[in-house]
């Protein structure tokens, strides 16, 4: 019996604590992180085989990168249990295989595994698919029956410990239910997946779950970790530590009531990212929706607003800007110590995006080019459009226009407020003048979507997209703008802040929607809300004249901070923006955009720092 005490503490400290993976003969040395993705050897060679033998094997197939699993009862691993991270069906593919296929030929060219046929992984998962270092894809991982995880066996026990430890080429990963009913660990589940960007497993069920320790252990570029649902038991708090890798790129964390963050690993963020704060944010009402489309998969880049197709938290935000960013996080932590703090359900953080960062893809439909000699009679055939006023003007219930059936005045606003119409006929008043048939287009205007009627007139409207291609745009939507890999701006390759100047190769059009295509292949939007022609810049730096005060809000009406004349505060500019966006009725003021809010840009009060 005491030998049994004692190889159960050894396999505790060394054999199933895979903080470095166990090798094989010839494999790396004991203490080495498993290795990193290779590049991908995919042919059209197909291979098959069986995983063990007679009734209860398990077919399988390689064919153009698919590894597929069939069904059938996964073997008793018959290696050394110390040998047990480096994949039991890594292993099996290796000895079962008739093809002479080495493990380095397996990692090479499986890129996706496929399991369309139910699976028993028997008395024990820990380690299942472990070592496929080139793997971007699982699907099918319902089918695997974890009904007869043993919970009381030595090896067993570890339930589905290291399941993808070392998939180092996994980017994003979405866990099915994984229910087992027998009490099992799920520590150190993703070690050294170090391109995983995307986690959720909202959808475990965890009730069993007896370990979680290490689960996200080397994964430094994670972003997104759903831990919806997971709970803390008092009885296993110490079960429960490192859970979450302290130096990750963490921007969105969900979580439940009842987990307790103190010994997660969810430290102090101290990564610098200038399109965020180090503040935690309720994403309450906004959205915040990952792009789990990109293809080719986005492992690699540096820039988390790239991986978002909207990024817009609107919930209340965790710790003042004054406050140094620890009691920022420590504030995130309190609300999860295993206290009951009133929170009830999943609830869902973000780092808080800097002032004007929050990237949200436009709401607008398709446009069409305009017509160059619009006449009453093109009406009944007309192809709508988007129109932006460029002066004041007005908004008529007719044709002929007069005070009394003027609807609403538009102010005069910079290009990336400016009113929006969409066109939808053209006719002539009574006096020969030419006016386009519109919707209002303006969401917070008071006559928003009422139809009428404005001015052609070149000196007071144009095209909302730009019809002919500038040589060079700057970026001017305080949100940025994505670049796409194709017109149809569906699939996000980059993002490009407020301020970036880009070379314009030519105009294409996207069904009858006007797009820049870009001198590095990138397509941008052509809306001159997000974009104007030419190079527009603001100062770098600007130094106080007087004394001033930071502000939360761009209206300046939220007061954050008070800086006297005496001290001549510099502040960095990080871009701009303008007062009463949304109102259509007044012009707005230019603001800077800077650490912690916004302040004034009016040259009596700061001046440029050269």
């Amino acid at each position: 019996m005491k030998w049994k005490v004692g190889l159960l503490t050894l396999g505790l400290l060394i054999g199933l604590s895979p903080l470095a993976p166990i090798p094989q003969q010839g494999s790396l040395p004991v203490g080495q992180p498993l290795p990193s993705a290779r590049a991908a050897t995919v042919d059209e060679t197909s291979y098959s085989g069986t995983i063990g033998s007679g009734e209860t094997s398990i077919p399988w197939t390689l064919n153009n990168g698919t590894l597929t699993l069939k069904g059938g009862t996964l073997r008793k691993f018959s290696g050394r249990w110390l040998t047990l991270p480096n994949g039991q069906v890594l292993t099996d593919l290796v000895e079962d295989n008739q093809d002479n296929l080495s493990r380095t030929d397996f990692q090479d060219k499986v890129t996706k595994i496929a399991v369309t046929g139910k699976i028993n992984v028997g008395v024990n998962a820990a380690y299942l698919f472990a070592g496929f270092t080139n793997v971007t894809d699982y699907s099918g991982l319902a089918n695997l029956d974890l009904t007869n995880l043993d919970s009381t066996n030595i090896v067993g026990g570890s339930g589905f410990m290291g399941m993808f430890t070392g998939n180092s080429a996994l980017t994003t990963f979405t866990a099915p239910s994984f229910a087992a009913s027998n009490t099992h660990s799920i520590a150190n589940m993703f070690q050294n997946d170090t391109s995983l960007v995307y986690l959720d497993l909202s959808k475990m069920q965890t009730d069993n779950v007896a370990n979680l320790s290490g689960l996200t252990l080397g994964c430094k570029a994670l972003q997104v970790l759903n831990l919806g649902n997971f709970s803390s038991p008092d009885t296993l708090a110490a079960n429960y530590t490192n859970y979450i890798e302290p130096s990750a790129q963490l921007n969105c964390l969900t979580v439940s009531p009842t987990l307790i963050l103190k010994d997660s690993g969810l430290y102090n963020l101290t990564s610098s990212n200038s399109m965020v704060t180090n503040r935690w944010q309720e994403v309450g009402n906004g959205k915040v929706s990952f792009n789990l489309n990109q293809q080719p998969p986005f492992a690699g880049y540096d820039d988390f607003l790239q991986n978002y197709q909207v990024y817009d938290p609107q919930g209340p935000v965790l710790g003042d800007s004054d406050i140094t960013v620890n009691d920022s996080t420590q504030q995130l932590l309190s609300l999860y110590d295993g206290e009951d703090h009133g929170i009830t359900g999943n609830q869902t953080y973000v780092r808080e995006p800097q002032p004007g960062m929050a990237i949200k893809e436009p709401e607008v439909p398709t446009p069409t080019p305009t017509p160059s000699t619009p006449t009453e009679n093109d009406t009944a055939d007309f192809q709508q459009f988007y129109l932006s006023a460029t002066q004041k003007i007005g908004l008529y219930s007719h044709k002929n226009f007069s005070a009394a059936n003027r609807l609403a005045w538009f102010a005069k606003k910079t290009q990336m407020k400016q009113p929006t119409f969409l066109v939808t006929g053209v006719t002539t008043s009574k006096a020969g003048n030419q006016r386009y048939q519109v919707r209002d287009a303006n969401r917070h205007s008071q006559t928003y979507g009422e139809t009428g009627y404005v001015t052609t007139k070149a000196d007071y409207v144009t095209a909302s997209y730009y019809q002919n291609a500038p040589r060079t745009v700057t970026v001017i939507n305080p949100g940025g703008i994505n670049g796409y890999g194709s017109a149809g701006l569906s699939q996000p390759q980059v993002a490009y802040a407020q301020g970036k100047q880009l070379a314009v190769k030519k105009i294409v059009t996207h069904g009858k929607t006007p797009r820049l295509l870009l001198t590095n292949g990138k397509y941008i939007s052509g809306n001159r809300h997000f974009v104007v022609a030419g190079k527009y810049s603001v100062p770098v730096q600007v130094r106080v004249k007087t004394a001033v005060n930071r502000y939360a809000n761009v209206n300046l009406t939220q007061r954050k901070q008070h800086y006297p004349q005496r001290a001549h505060h510099t502040f960095r500019i990080l871009g701009w923006d303008y007062s009463q966006g949304q109102n259509t009725t007044t012009a707005g003021t230019l603001r800077y955009r800077v650490a912690g809010g916004y302040i004034t840009a009016n040259p009596r009060l700061v001046a440029a720092v050269k």
